[in-house]
């Protein structure tokens, strides 16, 4: 088998391997959301999961974007992200 079978292989074992952790991730959105979730407890089972995150920084980015006001200690509203909702404020 030559190299290029090899990489053919390899980039479809990835494919495929890709897919399955796809379908499994959408398969644990879905059991989620059959519960009923508010917005607000899907920002926190977001915070929490980020928690379980081996990167650190990613860690903090994730929940820098679900809780901004946690952001800043000196609790300076002026540099706190704000999301535009259509309609609100």
């Amino acid at each position: 088998m030559n190299d290029n079978q090899e990489d053919k292989q390899q980039v479809e074992k990835d494919d495929v391997d890709w897919l399955n952790n796809t379908k499994k991730s959408r398969d644990i959105v879905m059991e989620i959301m059959r519960f009923g979730v508010s917005q607000p407890q899907i920002k926190l089972i977001i915070a929490n999961l980020a928690l379980e995150l081996e990167d650190r920084d990613m860690m903090i980015s994730v929940r820098n974007c679900v809780e901004p006001e946690a952001e800043t200690e000196e609790g300076d509203s002026s540099n706190n992200i704000k999301i535009l909702h259509p309609g609100g404020n």
